[in-house]
């Protein structure tokens, strides 16, 4: 009797230090949020854990809404339209995204961007990192362009073998034309005639040429 007694004890005692670090975890996790905000999101955040989608962009998202005063329910609405973007876009960069490339397809996603063109982009972009192709395509977007030009562009460009600097430059040259007045899509136009022709895959070059300066997803 005694033997079962202790060896419940010993059950109880190791049930009670895991739910404790479990709380400890969360705890850490949701540091900066109110109680009420935090159980408002926590269903959504262990929803994403289990898909193994990141969580950080969920807290950072509701400590926003909290720093602005927004009522629990409206940062909990918030929360779960971030969650319900980064699981979209995951599917569409599947088999594995990594962190930076969701973020950057959660923004795309919200000014407009649709599914189809990340999965083309996946496809173009091979195993080089989308963080970036997919940051600028979001940049040219708020310039103006038209998420269908802008999008038919950039998977252009992926297709034709180019990398994070030259995207860098497109939506940097863009900025600057919109800046001092010139169209977005006139600008996009005249940006593409000095880029493509410098492409490994353009016309000219060397077929199968690498750029070693791809960077590649974090794994």
């Amino acid at each position: 009797m005694r033997t079962d007694r202790l060896v419940r004890c010993l059950r109880w005692v190791s049930a009670v230090a895991v739910l404790m670090t479990a709380r400890v975890a969360s705890g850490q996790a949701s540091q900066g949020l109110d109680s009420a905000t935090a159980a408002a999101i926590a269903p959504i955040v262990e929803q994403a854990r289990a898909e193994k989608l990141p969580v950080a962009p969920l807290y950072a998202k509701a400590r926003e809404g909290q720093v602005q005063r927004v009522p629990a329910a409206r940062i909990e609405a918030a929360v779960r339209t971030l969650a319900d973007r980064m699981r979209a876009a995951n599917e569409a960069l599947a088999p594995d995204a990594s962190e930076q490339e969701l973020h950057a397809a959660a923004d795309a996603i919200k000014s407009g961007v649709p599914a189809e063109t990340l999965r083309a982009m996946r496809k173009a972009g091979g195993d080089g990192s989308l963080a970036v192709p997919i940051g600028v395509l979001t940049q040219l977007i708020a310039r103006g362009v038209p998420v269908e030009r802008a999008s038919m562009e950039v998977v252009a460009l992926l297709q034709k073998g180019a990398v994070a600097r030259n995207f860098i430059a497109l939506e940097e040259s863009v900025r600057q034309d919109v800046l001092a007045g010139r169209r977005p899509d006139e600008s996009l136009d005249l940006r593409l005639k000095g880029i493509i022709p410098n492409l490994p895959q353009s016309p000219g070059n060397v077929a199968g040429l690498t750029n070693a300066s791809t960077p590649k997803r974090p794994r």
